[in-house]
């Protein structure tokens, strides 16, 4: 079994198209299959997938249990601000679990462990950040916001705070869960 992470997938969300990211697809029709593409491309059926919030925007039940049937893994879902559609219980079962936060132990390729916090959100003093514990997030996408994490971030680490946060937003993976190897990877670059 793997274990991969993702956020703000915002499944049925026009404006992440045209207006505040410019991803790069034609139509939201388009976007939700190729996301439920890239999606199954890497992920088994034995796998977990941790999605860090804002996984659909809109969307009636009938779409989002589809989407949901059709998606590899079992998907335990981090709450981020847009995840209203868990107000339906329907919605909602189809989840392996439902969190506000988690801390989990992750184990790498190369058989070191790392201890993670899960969070929709940044948070520069996370639970265990002076002991190599590791931050993911997202919310933020490719933004400003972004942005200044980053810097909030490498600000603490040369002042004596050290912490490791990566924000695993699709965005940032080619719209596809990644494993932690992987995020430690493409941020080392």
């Amino acid at each position: 079994m793997n274990i991969f992470f993702t956020s703000d997938l915002h499944f049925n969300h026009q404006s992440v198209i045209s207006k505040f990211e410019h991803r790069p697809f034609k139509t939201v029709e388009e976007m939700n299959q190729e996301l439920v593409r890239r999606w199954n491309n890497k992920v088994e059926k034995g796998d977990l997938v941790y999605v860090l919030g804002d996984m659909f925007w809109k969307g009636d039940s009938g779409f989002i249990q589809n989407t949901l049937k059709s998606l590899n893994g079992q998907i335990i879902l981090i709450k981020g601000n847009h995840d209203r559609w868990l107000h339906n219980s329907g919605n909602k079962k189809l989840l392996a679990g439902v969190k506000d936060y988690d801390e989990i132990n992750v184990n790498l390729k190369d058989g070191t462990q790392r201890r993670c916090v899960l969070s929709h959100y940044f948070m520069p003093f996370y639970n265990g950040h002076f002991y190599n514990a590791i931050l993911l997030h997202g919310h933020s996408h490719v933004s400003s916001e972004a942005d200044e994490e980053r810097k909030v971030a490498a600000y603490l680490n040369s002042n004596g705070y050290p912490n490791e946060i990566y924000n695993v937003g699709c965005m940032y993976f080619d719209y596809a869960p990644a494993t932690l190897d992987e995020i430690i990877e493409k941020y080392k670059k």
